[in-house]
């Protein structure tokens, strides 16, 4: 008999998380496009372990998904209801979360950042980031952006050429995160500004559905080039019928793609 509480849900199984999903929006709007995205990935040939667990199997009690990145210990925690107690019970028995790695714990909402709080509370463990996040979505049926790009300008997919330039710039790097954008290039989840053939800014499609990683090289700044990116990763997504987000650090009002997104009619949600 097993006694382990968190159990895996298959990706034949991923359509009825989903539908959970929607029943709570659009606070559970990052289970539905973790999926998604993870489902593309997966169509591109890329298996990196990312597993998805629900307590006692129930995909009503929430998920809790684990997203190893190579030397980062990601644990994605999400849940569709007010009250967690059936994933605190879970998270308190499982043996599958090694509680004593340096661990991160992403974009949780509310319900979920307390929820972890009680728990490393109670076992007096210290997490790296438990990130409590600030939605801002662009609804999937909103017209397109008009933009268009003067003759030296050009909107591409980033290739693994750029993997070393987008890691290094990034704030948040961390021992082997290259791999990190080596995979979000290789699903085709990077976009890049070129310039006369030099990129000049980016940003990435994360592999929970939400817009980040946005970037502008200092000698390109004050150039609108951000906002444009944005626009135009944002194009690509509404012309899928997929759902335009970005998430910030709740309280963080100088992050710089709070200003844009707010400009860009974005919803606070």
């Amino acid at each position: 008999m097993c006694t382990e509480p968190l159990q895996l849900i298959p990706r034949e199984r991923w359509g009825e998380l989903k539908t959970v999903a929607q029943s709570d929006w659009p606070r559970s709007i990052s289970i539905l496009t973790l999926l998604e995205t993870e489902e593309d990935i997966l169509k591109h040939g890329i298996e990196y372990g990312f597993k998805v667990y629900c307590p006692n199997g129930n995909v009503n009690n929430g998920i809790v998904a684990l997203n190893v990145k190579n030397s980062l210990y990601e644990v994605i925690i999400l849940c569709p209801h007010d009250d967690t107690s059936e994933l605190e019970k879970s998270l308190r028995k499982t043996a599958l979360i090694d509680w004593s790695k340096t661990m991160e714990v992403p974009f949780a909402p509310k319900n979920v950042a307390d929820c972890v709080k009680r728990i490393t509370n109670e076992k007096k463990l210290k997490l790296d980031h438990c990130t409590k996040t600030q939605t801002y979505l662009l609804d999937k049926d909103s017209p397109l952006f008009d933009v268009s790009l003067a003759p030296d300008l050009t909107f591409e997919l980033l290739s693994l050429d750029y993997v070393d330039i987008t890691n290094t710039t990034w704030p948040h790097k961390f021992p082997g995160s290259e791999w990190y954008f080596e995979l979000l290039i290789k699903a085709k989840l990077g976009y890049g500004l070129f310039k006369a053939g030099e990129l000049v800014a980016w940003s990435f499609i994360k592999e929970m559905g939400a817009l980040g990683h946005l970037y502008t090289l200092e000698n390109h700044r004050r150039k609108g080039y951000g906002e444009l990116v944005l626009k135009l990763i944002s194009n690509v997504l509404l012309k899928e019928k997929k759902y335009v987000y970005a998430f910030c650090v709740a309280g963080n009002t100088k992050a710089s793609v709070v200003g844009h997104v707010e400009w860009l009619n974005f919803v606070r949600c």
